[in-house]
């Protein structure tokens, strides 16, 4: 007997455990025939004696079992165990980049969602692909566990997981070009912007000044807030003084304020002439 499970839809199940019970309810044993019963949403075999044993594949879903619920998963150094199915690791196959997102804004907002594939292209040409799974992006548990390493996946997840948390130290692990060349290929444009992976969230400012390309939004607005509204931050500059802000002029008042509109890169600046004092 073979069960017709087209058309299943994975994020209808919570966990491994679902999928499995779910495929159970759809096997009938019969201990006459000692007939297979093959369940193809899961591309497994369970003979007449009540064990489970491996088909020559593993289906998609089950490969998003492995890369979004491996935690749930029993781990040998050949197999996988759960809820008592057992595949070997050489049935594992790649993931079919067509499944792949690409790192793309919307709103200039980056957001990768659980239980997703994204692919990064490198400058050759290259493929690589990235899963988030328990609010990370990492590369695919599917591959890892197969010994296959992508560093270039992993330098690329390590990347928007730190600004979805705290970019403020970027700069010690990616260089100011890196990080523009990063930020641009996925459409993000200057201002402000965001990074979300699963549940983190953070806000950030692209800047060309000498704060650094990713600033915490938190950063700019208390940046912002003092040049607005310390007294005395530009005493040291005559009224009429021009400042630079973002390639725009500025104008000095008469009472030493700048009107700077909020979003303007007030990190690239270039200040005039201070006042002589004899």
């Amino acid at each position: 007997m073979k069960i017709n499970t087209n058309g299943i839809n994975f994020n209808n199940y919570n966990s491994i455990k679902d999928i499995n019970s779910n495929a159970t309810s759809l096997w009938v044993k019969n201990k006459k025939s000692m007939k297979d019963s093959y369940i193809s949403s899961v591309g497994l075999n369970q003979y007449d004696e009540g064990k489970w044993v491996k088909d020559t594949y593993i289906s998609s879903v089950m490969l998003d079992l492995i890369n979004f619920e491996y935690r749930k998963c029993l781990e040998t150094a050949d197999s996988f165990f759960s809820c008592g199915i057992e595949f070997e690791k050489s049935q594992i196959p790649d993931i079919d980049t067509k499944r792949c997102l690409s790192i793309k804004e919307e709103n200039n907002k980056i957001v990768f969602d659980e239980k997703k594939y994204y692919k990064f292209i490198d400058e050759l040409g290259k493929t690589h692909i990235l899963a988030c799974a328990y609010n990370r992006l990492s590369s695919p548990y599917s591959d890892t566990s197969r010994g296959i390493v992508d560093d270039t996946s992993n330098e690329i997840s390590k990347f928007w997981n730190m600004l979805s948390k705290d970019g403020t130290y970027m700069s010690l692990y990616y260089s100011h070009d890196m990080q523009r060349k990063l930020l641009n290929g996925a459409g993000i444009k200057e201002g402000f912007f965001s990074v979300q992976v699963g549940i983190n969230k953070k806000e950030y400012y692209y800047s060309n000044g000498i704060a650094g390309v990713a600033v915490p939004k938190t950063r700019y607005d208390a940046t912002y807030n003092m040049f607005m509204n310390r007294e005395g931050i530009f005493d040291d500059f005559e009224v009429g003084a021009v400042f630079k802000i973002g390639g725009e002029e500025y104008i000095l008042s008469s009472d030493k304020k700048l009107d700077i509109p909020y979003g303007a890169d007030i990190y690239d600046i270039e200040y005039p002439p201070r006042k002589v004092s004899y």
